[in-house]
């Protein structure tokens, strides 16, 4: 027959110096945002930016849009509209308007002017 520890605080111990090495791996996998806002921005490159998209935003309150096209990192194209309070936003690219504006972006960006 196994001989068990049936002592509480043994148990204890054990399940708190788990949690503690647990949360040592977790620390060393997520990395720090103190003075590292570049790692953080590749970091955020490698998924899709939108997961929630507004369906309706009036042209007047953007006052830029960024397009990122689908790829390797997010398989659908993605708007993003900075708002003249500073606020980002992400536009739903199948809306009809949104469309011809993403339309007009990237002829704008295959032109040589």
């Amino acid at each position: 027959m196994k001989a068990t520890s049936s002592c509480p605080s043994a148990r204890l111990h054990r399940v708190l110096g788990g949690l503690m090495l647990l949360s040592l791996l977790l620390a060393a996998l997520v990395p720090s945002t103190n003075g590292q806002p570049k790692i953080i921005e590749e970091l955020a490159e490698l998924r899709c930016l939108c997961l929630k998209t507004i369906s309706a935003m009036h042209p007047s309150k953007i006052s830029s849009v960024e397009v990122l096209k689908a790829g390797a990192h997010c398989p659908k194209i993605q708007v993003i509209a900075k708002l003249k309070d500073g606020k980002k936003v992400c536009l739903d690219p199948d809306l009809p308007g949104v469309k011809k504006m993403i339309q007009k972006i990237l002829a704008g960006q295959g032109s040589t002017s």
